[in-house]
C-alpha cells in the first residue's frame, strides 16, 4: 500500500519533466519505489527545483491527506481499524517525504542541493560533482548507522535495509559522478566528432539470413540501420536480436522482425551535442542511436565511438573531428550490393535504393558500429 501511495509522485515528476522539455521514457517501480526514465538532464536550475520538489511535495499532499481523513473517520465513529490504517498511510507518507529530503544525491533533496549549488555557481558540473560527493557521505553514514544496528540495535531487519539503502546512495551518487566527469571531458564535442560516418545499413525486405551473410560475416559490426528502398531509415537490428532466433528459421524470417522501429530508436543530428545524446542512450535497450541530417541517415553512434572520442578530446584538449586520412580505408560495396541496389540470391526479391551506403572492409581499424 505504501509503495502505490508513493508512486503517485512520480507521474508528477513526469508531468512537471514534460513542461520543461525534458522527455520521459516511463516509470519503472522497483524496491525503493518508482523511478521516472527521464531524457538528458533540466535544462537549468529552476527546473531541475521544480521537477525534483514535485516528490517530496506529493508525499506532504499525501500526508495531509491521510491524517486529515483519519481525523475526519474517528469522528465519524469509524471503526479503530480503518482509522489506524489510514493514519498511518498518512504518517508513512509524510516519513517518505522527509526521508527523501535528506540531501544525499541522487535522493530528492541531494538533487534539491544540486539545483540550489547550480544556481549559485552557474556551473552544473561542479554543483553535480559537489553533490555527489555529499550523496555518496550521507549513503555511508545511513551504511554505518544499519551496520550498529544490525551489530547492537537489535534490530537486524531494520539495520540490514539501512545497509542497503546506504550502498545504493553510495553507488549512485558514483555513477553521477563520473557521468559529468565524462560530460566535462567532452567540453564542445558534437556527434559528428564521435559517430562512425556511412554506416553499413541492410534493406528492410531482407531476411535475417541475406543479412548475416551479406552483411554481419564480412565485417566486424554489431548494430546495422534498416532502410527502404529510398534509403530513408526505418528502424535498427543487432546482431544480439538476431541471435535469438533459431538458426533453422533465418532464411525465412523477415530482418523486420528483429528490427526496432525507427520511432523508439535514440534519434540525433550530427551537430547536437555529444554529452546530451550520452546520456540519453543510456536509458536506450540497445545504446544506439542513428544519426539524421535532413531524414537521411548519415551516421550511427554507439557507446564505444563516445569513448574513444572522449578519450582523444582528453588526450589532445580538442575534437576528434574527422577521422584520420591513413585510417580512412578504401570503401567497397556490401557482397551482392551494387550501386543502384541489391540483388539476392534466393529468386524474386531485388531491392532499389536510391543511394548506397559503403561499407567498410574488416580490416577497417575505424570504431565498430
Amino acid at each position: 500500500m505504501r509503495e502505490l501511495e508513493r508512486q503517485r509522485s512520480h507521474p508528477l515528476q513526469a508531468l512537471v519533466a514534460r513542461r520543461h522539455g525534458v522527455n520521459v521514457n516511463g516509470i519503472v517501480l522497483w524496491v525503493f519505489g518508482g523511478v521516472a526514465q527521464l531524457e538528458g538532464d533540466s535544462p537549468d536550475p529552476r527546473a531541475e527545483f521544480q521537477l525534483t520538489a514535485a516528490g517530496p511535495a506529493t508525499s506532504f499532499a499525501l500526508a495531509g491527506a491521510g491524517l486529515g481523513a483519519a481525523w475526519l473517520l474517528s469522528r465519524l465513529g469509524a471503526s479503530s481499524l480503518l482509522v489506524a490504517a489510514v493514519g498511518w498511510l498518512g504518517g508513512i507518507n509524510g516519513l517518505l517525504g522527509f526521508f527523501n529530503l535528506i540531501p544525499a544525491f541522487p535522493l530528492d533533496g541531494g538533487r534539491i542541493l544540486r539545483a540550489w549549488l547550480w544556481r549559485h555557481w552557474r556551473d552544473r558540473a561542479r554543483a553535480t560533482t559537489v553533490a555527489a560527493k555529499v550523496g555518496k557521505a550521507g549513503g555511508f553514514v545511513l551504511m554505518g548507522a544499519g551496520a550498529l544496528e544490525f551489530l547492537f540495535g537489535g534490530g537486524a531487519l531494520g539495520g540490514l535495509w539501512l545497509v542497503v539503502l546506504g550502498w545504493f546512495i553510495t553507488v549512485a551518487a558514483d555513477q553521477q559522478h563520473q557521468q559529468v566527469s565524462r560530460q566535462s571531458h567532452a567540453g564542445e564535442l558534437r556527434v559528428s566528432d564521435a559517430m562512425s560516418a556511412q554506416p553499413v545499413a541492410a534493406p528492410v525486405q531482407a531476411t535475417v539470413a541475406e543479412v548475416i551473410e551479406c552483411y554481419v560475416l564480412p565485417s566486424r559490426f554489431s548494430s546495422f540501420p534498416i532502410t527502404d528502398s529510398t534509403g530513408l531509415p526505418v528502424g535498427l537490428t543487432t546482431v544480439q536480436r538476431m541471435a535469438k532466433l533459431p538458426r533453422e528459421s533465418w532464411a525465412t524470417t523477415p530482418i523486420t522482425t528483429t528490427t526496432v522501429p525507427l520511432a523508439h530508436v535514440v534519434q540525433c543530428g550530427p551537430d547536437d551535442p555529444l554529452a546530451d545524446v550520452a546520456a540519453r542512450l543510456e536509458s536506450s535497450p540497445d545504446r544506439r542511436a542513428i544519426v539524421l541530417e535532413g531524414g537521411r541517415l548519415v551516421g550511427i553512434l554507439t557507446p564505444s565511438d563516445i569513448k574513444r572520442a572522449l578519450g582523444r578530446a582528453e588526450l589532445f584538449g580538442q575534437p576528434s573531428g574527422a577521422p584520420d586520412p591513413a585510417q580512412q580505408a578504401p570503401g567497397r560495396n556490401a557482397p551482392g550490393q551494387s550501386g543502384g541496389g541489391i540483388p539476392w540470391g534466393t529468386g524474386t526479391a531485388s531491392v532499389m535504393r536510391a543511394n548506397s551506403y559503403v561499407a567498410r572492409t574488416p580490416s577497417d581499424p575505424r570504431p565498430s558500429q
